[in-house]
């Protein structure tokens, strides 16, 4: 069941070839749309590259990689987190199937299947907060793929893997 937040984004639910333009002030954090995609969609992969994470985010996705929901996970957080933020980067890392960092801005999740995929892109972290926030999320192909060949470049000849030894 789509929680009543999402209704008016999803209105016909989560499909093929949407693209859904969005603008709020502190209504809905990009993580809460994660069990929304799960309702819809079932077990998924998910990749995200963002500035800066709070527990609040990732407590979440902790209990659904913990329940099964979650394929995979990839994580791209910038390079602060390493100075910062050492507390959620060892919580991130302990569910994350692979966790990098780098000189990192972009705000992008990825999730994904063999049935459906979704973008979520915009101004918002992986965080709660008051701020306006901007962006898009897509299911429209064309869109996804260039959101996830650019994430997986940037994984894989843009980023230094993190592992819970080197913390």
């Amino acid at each position: 069941m789509i929680p009543q937040k999402f209704r008016k984004l999803f209105p016909g639910g989560i499909r093929p070839g949407i693209i859904i333009p969005f603008a709020h002030k502190g209504e809905w954090a990009v993580h809460e749309l994660l069990p929304v995609f799960f309702s819809q969609a079932g077990k998924f992969n998910l990749d995200i590259a963002t500035f800066n994470v709070s527990e609040d985010s990732l407590r979440p996705i902790f209990f659904m990689n913990d329940g099964g929901q979650l394929l995979s996970t990839r994580f791209i957080f910038d390079n602060n987190i390493r100075r910062h933020k050492i507390d959620l980067l060892l919580f991130a890392s302990g569910m994350a199937t692979a966790l990098h960092v780098s000189a990192n801005h972009m705000k992008v999740m990825l999730c994904y299947n063999s049935r459906l995929f979704m973008a979520v892109v915009g101004s918002a972290n992986m965080n709660r907060n008051i701020r306006h926030e901007a962006g898009f999320i897509t299911t429209e192909e064309n869109s996804f793929n260039h959101f996830q060949d650019y994430f997986n470049q940037v994984f894989e000849n843009d980023s230094i893997p993190i592992s819970i030894d080197e913390l």
